[in-house]
């Protein structure tokens, strides 16, 4: 175990493995918030080498099924009073998501990395399954969406979705269509399991026109954050900051089922929360503990700060 590991690792538990196997080391009842952004459907490939992996169904109605079936999994886990936030983009029928032939960076410029990563976590052919059209909801360019079929699959299941916040990315780079909008956004879903629940809205006000402070509202506008080399993230930090602050108390547990490369550690650990969180891909995993030792470094140079070398460590390495 590396040294510097065991001295910034404190309380936490993250973990390169299925995220329901972490399960085993969580109380029932402890989790005060999970957000994550789970695997699209046929968006990406994570793990090559393993069948039946999340975003991969046979088709969308599967997939949310799927997905629901994970947050059932993890709702025993989670307070009463607890909360639940899901990052969940939709897709296109027959759009051939997921097949690249153009490496270009956010200035339009190929790249060698833009192009490993492409053909590494994109593929050069169509994710979605070969599904026959069927003239209704299997027609070429059909949007399907998943996002709303996830969230009443999720409200039929008993959990009460209190927002439906939309992620608008200002920064969202032009698409090639031109028969239909460019998206610029995503759905962020607040799930509650009943009618009182922990919520802070005073912490993540903003200030109104009036000199005010006022409720920031269901519209979120928030850059993407790209990363270096690689590797893709889909959590900008400012994001998961507003979901931490309201979501969880000071000294609260958050946990992060699909952690990729570890958004929701950092800002969980910035925010003065525990944080347990898995990645089932090797690469990402690694390259969370580089990103959070990292944020770790730089936020010490800010204050001055010293890592203390009384802490136990939970990190699976």
């Amino acid at each position: 175990m590396n040294k510097q590991l065991e001295q910034v690792i404190q309380q936490d538990i993250v973990e390169n493995t299925d995220c329901r196997e972490i399960l085993r080391k969580i109380p029932k009842e402890s989790i005060d918030l999970l957000v994550t952004s789970p695997p699209y459907w046929a968006k990406r490939v994570y793990n090559e080498d393993e069948e039946g992996e999340l975003g991969s169904e046979p088709t969308p109605e599967e997939f949310v099924k799927v997905l629901a079936d994970y947050f059932d999994i993890f709702r025993p886990y989670i307070k009463k009073e607890g909360n639940l936030f899901v990052n969940i983009g939709d897709t296109f029928f027959g759009s051939g998501a997921g097949a690249w032939n153009k490496y270009l960076d956010e200035e339009g410029n190929t790249t060698s990395f833009q192009k490993e990563r492409k053909e590494k976590y994109f593929t050069l052919k169509p994710l979605q399954p070969k599904l026959k059209q069927d003239g209704k909801l299997y027609q070429n360019k059909q949007l399907l969406l998943i996002p709303s079929r996830f969230a009443i699959e999720m409200q039929s299941r008993g959990w009460i979705l209190r927002d439906d916040i939309i992620w608008r990315k200002p920064n969202r780079i032009p698409a090639s269509v031109k028969d239909r909008f460019n998206n610029t956004y995503e759905h962020v879903f607040h799930f509650v399991q009943a009618k009182k629940y922990y919520f802070d809205l005073d912490s993540v006000k903003i200030m109104g026109a009036n000199g005010k402070l006022k409720n920031p509202g269901d519209v979120w506008d928030i850059n993407t954050q790209p990363l270096r080399g690689s590797h893709t993230a889909t959590f900008p930090e400012a994001l998961v900051d507003i979901c931490i602050k309201c979501g969880s108390p000071k000294n609260g547990l958050v946990f992060d089922p699909f952690m990729g490369t570890g958004t929701s550690w950092i800002v969980a650990r910035r925010l003065n929360r525990r944080f347990i969180g898995s990645e089932i891909n090797p690469e990402f995993y690694q390259f969370s503990i580089k990103r959070f030792l990292e944020s770790l470094s730089e936020r010490n140079k800010e204050h001055g700060e010293t890592i203390p070398s009384n802490t136990q460590t939970h990190l699976d390495i």
